[in-house]
Parts: C-alpha cells; sequence; structure tokens
C-alpha cells in the first residue's frame, strides 16, 4: 500500500459511506411515514370508539399528555415571580409542574410564560 491507494481507498469509502447515509434516509423517512399513517389511523379509530388505551397481545397504544411552557416575555415573568414570591415557578426555564398547577389553578399562564399542551403517541411492545 501506498498514499496514493490509501487515499484512493479512502475517498472510496466515504462515498460509499454517504451513499449508504442517503439511502437510509430515504428507508427511514418511508418508514416513519408508514408509522405516522398508522398513529393516525389508531388515534381516529380509538377516539371514535371512545377508548384511552388499545390492549392488543402485539402491544398497547396509548397517549400521554405532555406539558410544555418557556418565558415569552423573561423580564416580566421575573417580576411576576419576585413580586410574589412565586420561587416554584422558577427553575432556569419556567418549572413544567409548578407552571401546570398554575394553570389549572388560575386558568392561564403566570405572565410572560407561554404554556401549551399536546397528545404523544406511544406504543410498548408485549
Amino acid at each position: 500500500m501506498d498514499y496514493q491507494k490509501a487515499v484512493q481507498q479512502f475517498v472510496k469509502l466515504r462515498a460509499e459511506l454517504d451513499s449508504m447515509k442517503k439511502r437510509h434516509q430515504e428507508l427511514e423517512r418511508e418508514v416513519r411515514n408508514k408509522m405516522e399513517l398508522l398513529e393516525q389511523w389508531i388515534t381516529t379509530q380509538a377516539d371514535t370508539d371512545g377508548l384511552k388505551t388499545v390492549s392488543t397481545p402485539a402491544g398497547t397504544a396509548y397517549w400521554s399528555t405532555l406539558v410544555n411552557c418557556s418565558v415569552a416575555a423573561p423580564s416580566e415573568f421575573t417580576d411576576f415571580v419576585f413580586e410574589n414570591e412565586a420561587w416554584d415557578l422558577m427553575e432556569k426555564r419556567a418549572s413544567k409542574k409548578a407552571v401546570k398547577a398554575y394553570v389549572e389553578e388560575n386558568g392561564e399562564p403566570p405572565p410572560g410564560v407561554n404554556f401549551s399542551t399536546y397528545r404523544s403517541f406511544n406504543v410498548r411492545s408485549s
């Protein structure tokens, strides 16, 4: 082996790896699209049937409600926390758990905080 052959082989292998990665991404996209269609069908059918979980011998489909909040106006939020001594609302970011409790109690998030929930689809293998 010499430098030219080693570099040539390296370049060839790098191109082969790039090609493999591209093909893998295409295959992954196809599989994810199929999974998304199945998730939509299961969700729609379960909602129609009034089910919160779907247990089958193949596994259990269920939904989780996840919480997301972020500080939209940092100074407004910080002022609110300090004025109300609501330290539980603050971490390095707004505390999801405390903000969720605040929203449940007050019907809206504290000033300066964005708050939303979303359903997450899950399948646990049997």
